[in-house]
């Protein structure tokens, strides 16, 4: 124990020699950087121009969280090209995100950049997760272990906290709809000297579809930034929620009188330093505590599982010449589970440390030709050491608005809490699981950036995966995943903008211990999916959103090749808002909001035995101010 809090220490005291403000010192790059076009984060560790990237990446930004009035995150992804979004029935139900035909466990998760996937399950549960607070979602798909190491096998989802800016101003709003659900939600944000600040705040109930069936949220969400010196920025983030969920009573499914509770915290504090104009570096300290309490007054299993997560991250950024980054950075971490059974005892309590190193290099060749490679090493407390690298390139031609681009990459899931000492099912052997992802594609703009192409080609091949022989996991599986990602952005101007997309995914196991034949269907994969979002503001203060999901069919949730599918399903919502007052003053906005959800009323379930919810509306009015 001395040892472990003495190398926290010497992270902490090593970094300290170099946030001395130096005089003269440069601004950070996010802040120097005019950028002309969108920026994202994500995808390489770095500020960078969407047209540069050289993976796949999905902004979902503010603007469309307030047109399709998505209340959870897991609603706005669902329109995400290769990502299959799961509830297991109503509205506060365990969501799951299958990217590219992965595990769910293959996606990692990050809140402002900070790891939240759980250390015992190495899961992560969107239920609870609303929009209060953010301001963009970027969704990097392809394997990032490289620089983000765990859990980084199919997808990066980084959802990204509101900055405030400009006078302060604030807002109200109310809404109530089906099954009596209710939702209040207040912001505020601001700048006042050095400080900016953005603070949300919100409560969502509802009574559910079914019996037994009720719902609450509570989420907080502050943002605080501040230039200390003209070289020197600091940042805190923080999020709460508390979450209630009664399990509905389904004939033949669950137990009558189950019920979940979650209480989410994730925390972090950030400085960005920059000494010269070819060197800045930022240290980020993160906590992440996570407490889910599941009961069952008619006997069963209850229990209460408590998680924590600790880090430490300094990424230093060098540009030599302006055309070549080089990014280096040590990260450790440390994840903490414990769960207290029915009769009062911990019958789990293990901690796992990770010490990673990262680096990466990327060439701008003229702007037209970007290189990047990269490659981290994980030294694991549970497993030993770990190497995963990435290489991607990117060739632009700005005459024509074409981009050619390529990738590949390795990533791994280190075995979860739960797989290595969870009691009577687990195993201390166990090797991380392991995948290797390639990908082809293209993206072409015409008619002045009005309209967007892009075809991408995806190929990953999975080892080592995780099963269950008995009640015992083992590494066994391989699997195989492959297929293609199409989109079309039109935006012709008179207040029209429309988002086409369509996924073809072809998922295969190759061996099971569980299986009867080999090459059967992954489950909760479907073959085709595809999207449409259509916006349209006929005039300044009306606004109409509408959103279209196909869903393919896909096979039970079993490990057998053989069996029952789950049939396709269309879902198709609608928002809807209007300005009734503008005007300078106190009140400076009042608009009226509406939306459907489920138009059609199709009665389909995205996990077998689980009923999602039918049509229902929500209808309010908010006040800026």
């Amino acid at each position: 124990m001395r040892t472990r809090h003495s190398r926290w220490a010497l992270l902490v005291l090593l970094s300290l020699w170099a946030w001395v403000p130096t005089a003269g010192g440069q601004q950070p790059p996010a802040e120097r950087e005019q950028a002309l076009e969108e920026i994202v984060v994500t995808a390489a560790r770095i500020p960078e121009a969407l047209s540069q990237v050289s993976t796949a990446v999905t902004v979902i930004t503010q603007q469309d969280l307030q047109r399709r009035q998505a209340t959870t995150v897991a609603e706005a992804l669902r329109s995400v090209p290769a990502l299959s979004v799961i509830r297991s029935g109503t509205v506060g139900s365990i969501t799951s995100i299958f990217a590219r035909g992965g595990n769910s466990s293959h996606t990692l998760v990050l809140i402002d950049g900070v790891r939240v996937n759980s250390p015992t399950s190495g899961l992560f549960d969107f239920a609870n997760i609303t929009t209060d607070g953010v301001e963009r979602i970027e969704v990097v798909r392809g394997p990032a272990s490289a620089l983000y190491g765990s859990d980084g096998l199919t997808t990066v989802i980084n959802i990204i906290s509101k900055k405030g800016e400009g006078k302060p101003r604030g807002s109200v709003r109310g809404d109530f709809g089906s099954y009596q659900t209710f939702r209040e939600q207040a912001t505020g944000a601001g700048e006042v000297g050095p400080l900016r600040y953005a603070v949300d705040a919100a409560r969502l109930d509802s009574s559910g579809k079914f019996a037994h069936d009720e719902y609450n949220n509570t989420t907080g969400a502050v943002r605080l930034d501040s230039r200390v010196t003209p070289s020197l920025n600091l940042d805190v983030s923080a999020r709460y929620t508390h979450a209630f969920k009664n399990l509905p009573v389904v004939p033949g499914r669950l137990t009558p009188g189950q019920s979940q509770r979650q209480d989410l915290t994730t925390a972090s504090l950030g400085a960005t330093h920059t000494p010269t104009s070819w060197w800045d570096h930022r240290f980020q300290l993160s906590l992440v505590a996570d407490d889910v309490d599941f009961r069952d007054p008619q006997g069963g299993f209850p229990s209460d599982t408590e998680t924590t997560r600790m880090a430490a991250d300094w990424q230093h950024n060098l540009r030599i010449v302006p055309w070549n980054t080089l990014s280096l950075g040590f990260q450790v971490e440390q994840g903490k589970g414990s769960r207290t059974n029915r009769f009062g005892f911990d019958d789990l309590n293990q901690t796992i440390t990770d010490y990673a190193f990262y680096g990466q290099n990327r060439l701008a060749i003229r702007d037209r030709l970007i290189l990047t490679a990269g490659v981290r090493i994980d030294e694991n407390s549970a497993f030993g050491t770990h190497a995963s690298p990435k290489y991607s390139a990117a060739f632009l031609i700005p005459e024509t608005g074409s981009k050619l681009r390529a990738s590949y990459g390795e990533g791994f899931r280190a075995p979860s809490i739960n797989d290595l000492a969870l009691p009577g099912s687990s195993n201390p052997n166990l090797k991380p699981e392991k995948s290797r992802g390639l990908e082809f594609g293209a993206d072409q703009t015409v008619w002045q950036d009005r309209v967007l192409v892009g075809l991408t080609w995806f190929q990953n091949r999975f080892r080592d995966l995780i099963q269950f022989s008995g009640a015992i996991p083992v590494n066994v599986d391989h699997a195989r995943t492959q297929g293609v990602e199409a989109t079309l952005t039109l935006h012709p101007g008179y207040g029209l903008d429309v988002v086409a997309s369509y996924t073809y995914l072809e998922s295969v196991s190759q061996s099971s211990v569980l299986a009867t034949a080999d090459n059967h269907d992954l489950p909760r994969r479907p073959a085709n999916t595809w999207s449409l979002a259509v916006n349209y503001a006929p005039w300044s203060r009306v606004n109409v959103n509408t959103n279209l999901l196909y869903v393919g069919k896909r096979t039970m949730d079993t490990a057998f090749d053989v069996g029952p599918t789950n049939p396709k399903y269309v879902k198709w919502d609608a928002a809807v808002s209007v300005t009734l007052l503008e005007r300078a003053g106190v009140l400076r906005k009042l608009a009226a909001h509406g939306k459907v959800e489920n138009i059609l009323g199709d009665q389909y379930e995205e996990a077998i035995g689980f009923p999602a919810q039918g049509r229902s509306y929500l209808i309010g009015l908010s006040g800026e101010f």
